[in-house]
C-alpha cells in the first residue's frame, strides 16, 4: 500500500498536485488549508479529504490520524508561498505529533534547508520543485514534469518515486545553485509571457483584428522546434538568417525600453546561431544589436 500523502496548502499548486497524485496511485490524499470552505475544485475529487487548520494542534492531529488509519507514516508536502515556507514548516514541526516518513516542499528558490526544523526532528527532508507553470487548479498539470530536488537521501528517493508515478522524473539541483535554477524557470515561463505581451502589443499596432491567440501557434511551433531540434538548430527568425535590415526596421519602431530588450535577446540569439552566418553579416548584426556602440542611425547598413 502506498503511504498516505498530506498536502499543506490549498492554492493552485497544492490542489493540482492533489488531483494528479490521487489519479496516479492508491494513496490516501489529504489537503490541509486555511479556507473555511472546501475548495470547489476538490468537489470532483471524491477520494481527497480537506481539513482546515492554521497550526496542527491536538484535535487536528487526531482527525488526521483517523483519516490515515493504519496506512503508515505520511509523506507531507508543503505547497505554500516562498516567503511563508520557513515559518509554516517550523510551526508544523513544533505542533504535529505524527512523524512523517518524509517532508517535501515545492518551492523553486528554497533548498531543503527551509525544512531544517523537520530535519532536526530526525525526519528526512527534500526540496521537490516542479518545473511547470500552474496558473489555475487543474488535472494533469504535473503529468510528465521534471522536478528539481535536493536534500536527504530518503526524501529525495521518495520524491523520485512520486515523480515517476506522475510520469515525470527528477534532476538534482545543487543547493547553492537554487537562485540560478529558479531564474531559469522564470526565463522559461514568466519572461516568455512578458515577451508575448510585447508581441501582442506590436501585433495590435499592425492589425485591428488580430490578438494574442494569433501568436500562440507561432509560440507553440517555436517550442516544438526546440524539443525536436535543440536550441541552435531549432532557432529561426531574422537574427538566425542574418537579416540585418529587418532587425534595423524592428528597432526603429520599438520604444527605447523594448528596443533595449530586443537588442539583449538578439545578442543571445546571435551568440547561439552566429556560426551559421558569413562573418561580415554576423559583424553587422552585432553592431546593430550592440547597445553600447555608436548611434544606431550611424551604423545601419545602407540600402544601396
Amino acid at each position: 500500500m502506498s503511504p498516505p500523502i498530506v498536502i499543506v496548502g490549498e492554492g493552485r499548486v497544492g490542489l493540482s498536485l492533489a488531483a494528479d497524485l490521487s489519479d496516479a496511485s492508491g494513496s490516501t490524499i489529504t489537503v490541509v488549508g486555511r479556507s473555511p470552505d472546501r475548495p470547489s475544485f476538490l468537489r470532483d475529487l471524491l477520494g481527497v479529504t480537506y481539513l482546515l487548520t492554521r497550526v496542527p494542534e491536538a484535535s487536528f492531529c487526531e482527525s488526521l490520524a483517523q483519516r490515515i488509519g493504519a496506512e503508515g507514516d505520511p509523506i507531507v508536502i508543503f505547497c505554500v508561498p516562498d516567503d511563508d515556507l520557513a515559518a509554516v514548516a517550523s510551526e508544523w514541526s513544533k505542533s504535529m505529533d505524527l512523524t512523517p516518513s518524509a517532508v517535501l516542499h515545492t518551492s523553486g528558490v528554497h533548498s531543503a534547508q527551509a525544512l531544517a526544523p523537520w530535519r532536526e526532528r530526525g525526519v528526512s527532508v527534500a526540496a521537490w520543485h516542479p518545473l511547470v507553470a500552474v496558473a489555475a487548479p487543474s488535472r494533469g498539470a504535473f503529468r510528465g514534469v521534471w522536478f528539481g530536488v535536493d536534500g536527504d537521501e530518503v526524501a529525495v528517493r521518495i520524491g523520485g518515486e512520486l515523480a515517476e508515478r506522475l510520469g515525470g522524473r527528477t534532476h538534482v539541483v545543487r543547493p547553492e545553485g537554487r537562485s540560478h535554477y529558479h531564474a531559469a524557470g522564470v526565463f522559461a515561463s514568466n519572461y516568455l509571457v512578458a515577451c508575448l505581451r510585447i508581441a501582442a502589443d506590436a501585433l495590435r499596432r499592425a492589425s485591428e483584428d488580430a490578438e494574442l491567440e494569433a501568436l500562440l501557434p507561432l509560440a507553440e511551433s517555436a517550442l516544438r522546434n526546440l524539443g525536436e531540434l535543440g536550441l541552435r538548430d531549432g532557432t529561426t527568425g531574422p537574427v538566425a538568417r542574418g537579416d540585418v535590415h529587418t532587425v534595423a526596421a524592428h528597432l526603429e519602431v520599438l520604444d527605447p525600453r523594448r528596443a533595449a530588450l530586443y537588442r539583449g535577446l538578439g545578442l543571445e540569439l546571435l551568440e547561439l546561431t552566429g556560426d551559421r552566418l558569413e562573418p561580415a553579416v554576423r559583424d553587422r548584426l552585432a553592431a546593430e544589436l550592440d547597445p553600447t556602440g555608436l548611434d544606431q542611425a550611424d551604423r545601419r547598413p545602407s540600402d544601396e
